[in-house]
């Protein structure tokens, strides 16, 4: 293919497009005479809009300069946000960009409304985690006027909001709403609903779930509101400026509102760029060769930055230092867009250079270390663990670690080691916890194959959370006839055989009555000295039947931790 384009004014060799976009951060999916079909790569939000793509293509593709940062005008518009925006949403940001381009015919404008939308849906999608970190409302300016004020209402409020004619209570809109149900869990009415009004109390967004109709954007709109609310205050700066920038890009003015925060701070918008240490050790480390200034000039500059001079690594600048330099080092100071929220570290900016030269530009070299990969110490014990339990004729699974109340704690009489970590917003009921031990889900497997013939024996080494830190366990289980307290002791001691314990200090003690699924009298807590290593028996049938199981089950839990803090690995010693 090399068929010569148009786009945005520039000529451009479709076949070089699609060779060279690929390395911005985007893939060509498929591409023809009127369109390109193009995926973004999740680190470059900055990339979810055409009219942000084709400014990055432009300096990147055709080495047109793209300043670093944008004007902004100061604005008189102001924004109040209620101290009761603490605990709902806590980072509010906002700002105005007028006279924006929309196009020339009702075609036209249909299709950037369309293109707004979906650049804040995506936004949403990505930066926003679903909203739940990041909520973006852009609403026309006609028939609102500011100060706006963010506060957080008790429900009752109402307003009319996207996609229906009538007026709906906030409470309404999270139960018969489809955004509203879609993102209810958003909402913790404990806390409050947050609303966002202008002077004359006219609602124009109810933050994280819908605007309002009366300020529905339309193939009339010009001139915008963007808002911006959520839980993540870098994403929501992102955001902000990507939406003001798209618009930006179109012709539109961008003008600050003076936002007082919560806690009384305040904050307008800007686009100045950041600035970033890059050590000259860093860049010849990570390419293999030394690069020259104009070249490192220029490929930052078709990544949309700007070299503006030499420091010693130990001056001031903003950005993160290499660990690996010395103090008297020279670095570049590298300028880049503040909207290029992927820029994290001096690496990237190493990155973003790479590209800028080209991938093929870099010469082929084969590497000089050999590092060969090797287990880390756990893991021996781990696997003689499996090795142990394996020799027993138990064939291992792995399970869920979701879980929930009544099969973790209710049905097999257990009681919380620790406090338990709970997911906020669980898919299903059946999946509200993560869970601290893993016999119940074994005895789960053994009654979802009880059709099968006996014996069924199982086990699993798998992680746990207490008090909500990682840990891991080893239990088995097994149904058969001829099974009991004697061959679960046969299955315990064989075990910590294997680890290397010594069995004079090995003590068992018989656990109390209806603790946990065991049957009274056939039960045993093993100690190590003080410590209580994990819990072995006969399980009760009145625990078993609750899960459909009428054969003898002996099982057995140990915690591998404690396991590691009593028994030191043998080979290691």
């Amino acid at each position: 293919m090399n068929d010569i384009h148009e786009f945005n004014g520039h000529v451009y060799d479709s076949s070089r497009w699609i060779s060279d976009l690929s390395q911005i951060g985007v893939v060509i999916e498929n591409s023809n005479d009127s369109e390109i079909e193009i995926e973004v790569f999740p680190d470059r939000p900055d990339l979810l809009s055409h009219e942000n793509l084709a400014r990055a293509a432009r300096s990147f593709l055709e080495n047109v300069e793209a300043p670093c940062g944008i004007d902004v005008n100061h604005g008189p518009e102001q924004m109040v946000v209620d101290p009761s925006m603490e605990y709902v949403r806590p980072h509010v940001f906002a700002a105005i960009v007028r006279g924006v381009y929309t196009g020339n015919s009702d075609l036209a404008k249909d299709l950037f409304v369309q293109s707004l939308m979906d650049h804040q849906e995506k936004l949403h999608t990505t930066l926003g985690r679903r909203r739940k970190s990041v909520s973006i409302g852009v609403h026309d300016l006609r028939g609102v006027q500011g100060p706006f004020s963010v506060s957080a209402d008790e429900g009752d409020s109402v307003f009319t909001p996207l996609g229906e004619e009538r007026e709906m209570a906030l409470t309404e809109i999270l139960e018969f709403h489809p955004k509203g149900v879609e993102y209810a869990h958003l909402i913790e009415p404990e806390l409050g609903y947050p609303l966002i009004r202008d002077c004359n109390d006219k609602v124009l967004s109810f933050p994280p779930i819908i605007n309002g109709t009366d300020t529905m954007v339309t193939t009339e709109s010009s001139d915008f509101l963007i808002d911006v609310t959520g839980w993540d205050r870098r994403a929501c700066l992102a955001a902000i400026r990507l939406v003001a920038l798209s618009l930006y890009e179109r012709g539109g003015t961008v003008e600050s509102v003076d936002v007082r925060q919560w806690d009384g701070s305040q904050w307008r918008l800007d686009f100045d760029p950041v600035e970033y240490k890059v050590p000259e050790s860093l860049i010849k480390m990570i390419l293999g060769f030394e690069i020259d200034s104009s070249t490192l000039e220029e490929s930052i500059s078709k990544m949309g930055g700007k070299i503006v001079g030499k420091v010693r690594v130990d001056q001031e600048a903003m950005g993160s230092k290499w660990d690996g330099t010395e103090s008297d080092d020279l670095a570049y100071l590298v300028q880049m867009p503040a909207w290029r929220s992927d820029l994290l570290h001096p690496v990237d900016i190493v990155e973003d250079l790479i590209i800028g030269m080209g991938l093929n530009s870099l010469p082929e070299k084969k590497s000089q270390v050999n590092l060969p990969g090797s287990p880390l110490i756990d893991s021996y014990t781990e696997r003689r663990i499996r090795q142990s339990i394996r020799a027993l004729g138990a064939h291992e699974v792995q399970t869920l670690t979701l879980t929930n109340d009544i099969k973790e704690f209710q049905d097999v009489r257990t009681h919380p080691r620790g406090a338990v970590t709970r997911i906020r917003n669980p898919i299903t009921k059946e999946h509200g916890i993560l869970r601290q031990n893993l016999l119940p889900s074994l005895l789960e497997i053994l009654a979802a194959n009880r059709h099968h013939e006996l014996p069924h024996r199982i086990f699993e080494l798998g992680a746990t959370v207490i008090d909500h830190q990682n840990s891991t366990s080893v239990a088995w289980a097994c149904a058969d006839a001829n099974g009991g307290f004697s061959t679960a002791k046969g299955f315990c001691m064989s075990l910590l055989r294997d680890l290397g314990a010594n069995e004079n200090n090995v003590k068992l003690v018989e656990g109390p009555p209806k603790e946990g699924p065991w049957l009274a009298g056939r039960v045993a807590k093993v100690m190590i000295g003080d410590i209580h290593i994990g819990t072995f028996g006969e399980v009760d049938p009145s625990v078993s039947f609750k899960f459909g199981l009428r054969v003898p089950i002996h099982a057995g839990e140990f915690y591998v931790n404690a396991i590691f803090d009593t028994l030191p690995d043998p080979l290691f010693r």
